[in-house]
């Protein structure tokens, strides 16, 4: 009985280890999306994707978000996520966040902004103190997309600007790619230990190991920082790692701007992703052999 016991108990051990490791919860952006809202969340949920990420630029953009709302709601575990592209330029922009907010509200969806073309330091925290306040109303929280060739391009500038600001309801996040354009790609564990504790959401993607850091280049496109998860050189692993120990428990988001003739690489990236999850949770040991494994199984999420 005693040695029943024992194997009952390592059993239950190891069905909970295995747990772990399958069930990463990432979501994803829709930008290699085609179908409907309801077809791209059937999509990206039957992969094991826990949410979807969509832009909100335009009023077509609002009546898409609408129709992901609606659909997305009837789904228990599923998150749905948009960013505001703000253009200081665009007389659409203002109208646009603000008639988006009742449906933020539904979707506890966060008011995550790109702030581009700002003529000023002082007009960028005058537009983040409006949304701050006006986003709080509806129980809406407000974040800087910190994106590279913007009017904030890393999760440092935005901090500047939060502490400007000073508003409990602005939070920070972080991206691999604009943090590596930045310039930050050899201290990624330093941007999170500064920054972790004000950010709300994360975003990664594959690079290569010495991917561009500097100014606009006109040749330039994301391919070298934007690839699915199990392409590139560059390690995520210290960039999770570091979110873990700080205890970071939001969303984790699966980048694929660009990334378009790659079939397959939704469901490579989130196989990836449970090799990360996998060695996260031993101790970030696991071996070359078992990160390389394109069989590593990944269950479907559960959230």
């Amino acid at each position: 009985m005693r040695a029943f016991r024992s194997i009952a108990l390592l059993l239950a051990v190891w069905l909970a280890a295995a747990s772990a490791h399958a069930q990463p919860a990432l979501m994803v952006y829709d930008f290699t999306l085609t179908m409907t809202p309801r077809g791209n969340i059937d999509y990206v949920k039957s992969l094991g994707y826990s949410g979807l990420v969509t832009r909100l630029k335009s009023s077509a953009d609002l009546l898409k978000l609408k129709e992901y709302e609606s659909y997305a709601s009837r789904i228990d575990g599923f998150d749905l996520i948009a960013y505001v592209a703000f253009d200081f330029n665009d007389p659409a922009s203002p109208l646009v966040w603000r008639d988006a907010l009742p449906v933020l509200a539904k979707a506890g969806s966060p008011l995550w902004v790109v702030v581009k073309k700002a003529p000023s330091d002082a007009a960028i925290r005058q537009l983040l103190m409006q949304m701050a306040r006006e986003s709080q109303a509806f129980g809406v929280q407000t974040v800087v997309y910190p994106h590279w060739n913007t009017s904030i391009e890393t999760a440092d500038e935005a901090a500047t600007h939060i502490a400007a600001v000073g508003h409990p309801n602005l939070l920070n996040s972080l991206h691999t790619a604009h943090e590596i354009r930045g310039g930050n790609q050899y201290d990624i564990e330093a941007v999170v230990a500064a920054h972790v504790a004000q950010t709300a959401l994360v975003a990664i993607a594959g690079a290569d190991h010495h991917a561009y850091a500097g100014p606009p280049l006109p040749f330039l496109n994301w391919s070298d920082v934007i690839k699915p998860l199990d392409e590139g050189g560059y390690s995520l692993l210290p960039f999770l790692q570091a979110l873990q120990d700080a205890g970071y428990d939001g969303p984790v988001i699966l980048q694929t701007f660009g990334i378009i003739s790659n079939p397959g690489h939704l469901q490579r990236s989130i196989r990836r992703y449970g090799v990360y999850t996998a060695q996260l949770n031993s101790g970030g040991h696991q071996s070359e052999t078992l990160a390389a494994d394109p069989d590593w199984p990944i269950a479907r999420t559960a959230r």
